[in-house]
């Protein structure tokens, strides 16, 4: 593994701010991606889908129809916070990789590094913490392969880059060790290549940087990247929430008002199967109003989030809306009190 990081640092230094060079699918192929993957970003899913069942039906041996249709499940998924339909989406993995094994490299094990990449994420989100550390290292050698190969394959950037980052991250208090390397820089500076060079990934890169950047408690380049995220895609709630959540750990709680007014009206108009980010998303707005002693509608957003404390939420939900609730009904006595003391 380390030959490996000091030969992708390399590449980085001195290959890929050079190269020209673009991978892209066949045509149709990269139009489906291109099309259904914007589809993603827009959040509609049902659409997104359809494309990737088109592809599936017309080129049953090719691995894309497959895995997109994966990976729009797993964005209704993380958009959305329940969970996944794992015997349909376990499914559509294993006729994915049993494509991609078919198919010519570099795609082919880009592919099968794709898969497990998506494996990965979703055992840990279910508990699974060996099996996504299996699948996840298994997916982060084939990136490696890849690149080693062929450095301007920059689709592979983004899940390596991913993967060294937050390894690093969950194992930061082994680093004193002498074999436990800290690969959070390498990982921010492969997923930026991967923003600025990737032609499928892009802004797949754009959300793993937001993500690292307010893990990091870089605020102001979390910042940054939502906005270029929201350049193109100005209601996606992911680069919404990451620029909301940056400014309002920076105390610019106007901006954030102004985010978060925003947000709010895509969770509400998102037709979403649950509330809870409708609940999240109100009393960060509250928070932020009351931060700058604005008291507008601050009153009608507490009482409307708690019109659903009765709502039956999915069981991984219930105990942390039920904190949010509790939150919102201390903030609701204290802000009533206090315009009681103003009378």
């Amino acid at each position: 593994m380390k030959n490996k990081i000091n030969i992708i640092i390399v590449i980085i230094i001195l290959g890929t701010v050079t190269s020209d060079a673009q991978w892209k699918l066949e045509s149709p192929i990269h139009s489906f991606v291109v099309s259904g993957t914007d589809f993603i970003l827009k959040h509609e899913y049902a659409r997104a889908d359809s494309v990737f069942r088109v592809v599936a039906k017309q080129y049953p041996d090719h691995p894309v129809g497959y895995l997109y249709r994966a990976a729009v499940m797993q964005a209704y998924n993380m958009d959305f916070d329940v969970p996944i339909e794992q015997g349909k989406f376990d499914s559509l993995l294993l006729r994915g990789k049993s494509a991609a094994e078919k198919f010519s490299l570099p795609w082919s094990e880009y592919f099968l590094g794709t898969a497990d990449g998506y494996d990965a994420y979703e055992r840990v989100e279910r508990g699974d913490w060996f099996g996504g550390v299996r699948k996840g290292m298994s997916s982060a050698s084939t990136y490696e392969k890849i690149i080693e190969k062929d450095s301007s394959f920059y689709e592979a950037y983004v899940g390596l880059g991913t993967y060294y980052y937050w390894r690093s991250r969950k194992t930061e208090f082994l680093q004193w060790l002498p074999f436990v390397k800290d690969d959070r820089a390498l990982g921010i500076k492969l997923l930026i290549v991967g923003a600025e060079r990737s032609e499928y990934n892009r802004f797949a890169a754009i959300s793993a940087l937001i993500s690292i950047y307010l893990d990091a408690e870089e605020y102001r380049q979390a910042e940054e990247w939502a906005k270029r995220g929201l350049i193109s895609y100005p209601e996606n709630r992911i680069f919404l929430w990451g620029l909301a959540t940056s400014l309002d750990r920076q105390k610019r709680s106007a901006e954030a008002v102004s985010v978060y007014s925003n947000l709010l009206e895509t969770i509400v108009h998102g037709h979403a199967p649950h509330p809870y980010n409708e609940i999240i998303c109100r009393l960060n707005l509250v928070k932020s109003k009351v931060a700058l002693n604005d008291t507008t509608e601050v009153f009608y957003h507490l009482k409307q989030l708690l019109t659903y404390e009765q709502y039956s939420f999915p069981s991984h939900l219930q105990s942390r809306a039920k904190v949010k609730f509790e939150e919102a009904r201390a903030l609701l006595v204290k802000l009533e009190n206090q315009r009681t003391a103003l009378k």
